[in-house]
This record gives structure tokens, sequence and C-alpha cells, in this order.
């Protein structure tokens, strides 16, 4: 089913260039993934919720909400399908490093005023790739992990960047 990868993996201080080859297997599974980005988004903050509990709570529309209230919640799909469409726009850009900065370091600004702490956006690499792996079930392989974990990588170093920027 692929390689485990370590915490260290998704909390890395810095990112490593994609290579071509990979920004190859990213678009490939992403067209696969379009079709149903909505739900991919919703399972993977649902994943999120389970497994940090304490990140609900700073969503304020979540707080207090059960699993199944919130898998029904409009307001958590639509904020999930902005999430995965961010990824799309990144996707869209990866031939331009400084585009994807400049997209993730507004995003990162932007989330100041939700007063969400840096560490949550390390939260979510481990949570993406459980929703795409279980999307992609036998397609999923070490090096199309390996891609996406490069890629959140370098958007959460730039969203990262933008929220604690912003802080100093």
């Amino acid at each position: 089913m692929g390689a485990v990868c370590t915490k260290d993996d998704y909390v890395n201080v810095g990112y490593e260039r994609l290579t071509e080859e990979q920004k190859v297997v990213l678009k490939d599974s992403w067209r696969l993934l379009q079709q149903d980005i909505a739900n991919l988004g919703v399972v993977t903050f649902m994943k999120l919720f389970e497994t940090h509990p304490d990140v609900q709570d700073a969503f304020l529309p979540f707080r207090g909400l059960s699993t199944t209230d919130m898998e029904q919640s409009a307001i958590l799909r639509a904020h999930a399908l902005r999430v995965m469409m961010t990824v799309d726009k990144c996707l869209n850009r990866i031939d331009s490093p400084s585009k994807v900065e400049g997209l993730m370091g507004e995003l990162g600004r932007r989330h100041l005023n939700y007063n969400i702490k840096p560490e949550y956006i390390d939260m979510m690499g481990e949570q993406f790739i459980y929703a795409l792996r279980s999307n992609l079930d036998d397609r999923w392989s070490p090096e199309l992990e390996k891609a996406w974990i490069a890629l959140f990588n370098m958007m959460k170093f730039y969203m990262r960047r933008g929220l604690t920027e912003k802080q100093k």
C-alpha cells in the first residue's frame, strides 16, 4: 500500500523542490481525484478532528458538533472544498514557485484573523495523505506519497511564513 511516512515528513521546516517527475505524478493523480474533491476535503477534516479533537474547537461552527453533524455540515463541506481548490490552484502554479508562495503566503495572513496556530497547518498533511491514499487505493505508491508530501511541505512552508510574518 505504500511506505509509511514519519511525523518528521509532515513537520519539515523547509521544503525540497519538486522534481519534474513528481509534478507529473501529482497532476496525474489529481485528475483522478478531481471528480469528488469536496468529499476528499471532508474526509481530510474529519480525520483531522478525529486525531486532533482540539483543532475542531478552533473552528467556531464545529464546536460541540457530533461526528455525524459535522459530516452533514454544509459549512464543513464548503470549507473543505475551498481547501481542495487551494490545492488545485497550487497544482496549476506548480511550475512557478513564486506564484505558490504568493497564494499560500496570503492564505497564511488571512488565517491569522482566525487565530489559527501554525502547528495546525502541520497537522493537515498527514490527514490529507490519509484521504488521498484512501481514494487512490491501488494506484497509491511510495513515490506518489513522497510527491504529495513534497507539495504539502511547500504549501505549508509559505502559508506558515505568511501566518508568522503578520504576527511579528
